[in-house]
């Protein structure tokens, strides 16, 4: 259940009102002007309007002056930014460290630490939790690391794909200052994901367009910088682009219009177009996919981008509105997408039989199965939503509930699969 609708529910119950706020302060504060704007002679929320934004100057017809940047914001974004760069460019300072043995173990652990960082300080989780956190992520980075270099391994290749999922759980549990049972929280997380693959890329282009009208100047007095701007400006740039990503979407943009879900709605006709002509395309050309290794690479990128698309229009859409045409949409594109994925999933298992098992083979039928799984818990659930049978918060808990699933699966990979096949 949404928090704005959980506040109307508990508004004339101090004692759960301050269960919601302890829970969620963050989303508490958020949704609490729009509820005592509709129930403004409320004398409890006259009571938490004071507690909440006496202190702030914030009038409940202007919360965006809480969107201005602080100057300690920043500078934590300037000096994680800095850290992070620094640590990512070891091997130039270091020539005797191997750079694609370091960039492939330890790259996604350098950012999502920087991350994990500025949520542990901005959320002010309690510190056996920071340091809790902080050893299982530095745990697998030694771990990554003591991993013997062998050539061709598609254990130590499937080890450095799947750790950084872990990691991203690890984030996760920052997010949400160490509450991983809330669930609401994890909804959170989930949307500050599609939002930060977004900003993240926006300042990535201004990053690129900076960079190209800075040679040009240069170039017009005949300064070559290419070389130093790359090796460094471009480094630390690119490191920092996800920090100061997240920086705008817990400061700034936080409260105002959210990008992802329009993307979401956006792209999700067009992507079931697209799967729908795909499948018709393949069963008229007769072509199978049992012996072409690129349909299987190709499914699972498509799975991930479906179930992307899914989530971000779920989390965003009204609970207390009936069914809408996105709705039927959502559904339409994760039942063909399942069609598509049992093919898949078939094309698996012969290559299994045909070819012998392998870890790649039995790491892509695994992920490729829980994928599987969680598509069909939501269209399990979204159909009994449609049908008046459930409420729409139903979905969203199998959704979240599902995170600790793949989190399991990435551990048991980066770890166990070395282990059983003797790093093969």
């Amino acid at each position: 259940m949404h928090m704005k609708h959980r506040i109307i529910k508990a508004i004339d119950s101090p004692h759960e009102l301050e269960i919601l706020y302890r829970e969620s302060p963050k989303e508490f504060t958020c949704a609490f002007p729009e509820v005592f704007q509709t129930h403004p002679a409320s004398k409890t929320l006259m009571a938490w309007q004071e507690r909440l934004f006496f202190e702030k100057g914030i009038a409940e017809d202007q919360p965006q002056s809480s969107l201005h940047l602080r100057p300690r914001d920043v500078l934590l974004t300037v000096v994680l930014s800095i850290i992070a760069g620094t640590i990512v460019k070891l091997p130039h300072f270091f020539p005797t460290l191997d750079g694609e043995r370091f960039y492939s173990r330890n790259l996604g652990g350098i950012v999502v630490g920087a991350l994990i960082f500025y949520f542990c300080r901005q959320k002010s989780a309690p510190v056996k939790t920071a340091i809790s956190i902080f050893g299982f992520l530095f745990g697998a980075l030694i771990y990554l690391n003591l991993l013997p270099t062998k050539l061709n391994s598609q254990t130590l290749i499937l080890a450095c794909m799947h750790m950084p999922f872990f990691f991203w759980s690890l984030l996760g549990l920052a997010f949400l200052g160490g509450a991983w049972t809330n669930m609401p929280g994890r909804m959170d997380y989930v949307r500050f994901n599609g939002e930060l693959l977004i900003y993240s890329t926006i300042v990535l282009i201004g990053g690129m367009v900076l960079t190209g009208v800075t040679f040009v100047l240069f170039g017009l007095i005949d300064l070559k910088i290419h070389d130093w701007y790359m090796k460094n400006v471009v480094v630390y740039g690119t490191v920092a682009s996800p920090i100061v990503a997240t920086l705008l979407i817990d400061r700034v943009a936080r409260a105002r219009f959210r990008i992802s879900p329009l993307i979401a709605k956006v792209f999700t006709p067009l992507f079931l177009v697209t799967v729908a002509a795909y499948l018709f395309a393949m069963l008229f050309m007769q072509r199978s996919p049992f012996t072409d290794r690129n349909f299987l690479i190709a499914f699972n990128v498509l799975l991930l981008v479906v179930l992307g698309l899914c989530v971000l229009s779920i989390f965003e859409r009204n609970p207390t509105t009936s069914t809408q045409t996105i709705d039927i949409l959502n559904t339409g594109l994760v039942t063909l997408t399942l069609i598509i994925d049992l093919v898949a999933l078939a094309a698996i298992v012969f290559r299994l039989g045909s070819y012998g098992f392998t870890p790649n083979r039995l790491a892509v039928l695994g992920a490729n199965l829980l994928v599987f799984c969680h598509l069909a818990g939501i269209l399990y659930s979204y159909l009994w939503f449609i049908r008046g049978k459930a409420v729409i918060e139903r979905l969203e808990k199998w959704i979240v509930g599902y995170i600790p699933v793949y989190t399991t699966w990435s551990i048991f990979v980066a770890i166990g699969f070395p282990l059983i096949f003797k790093f093969e």
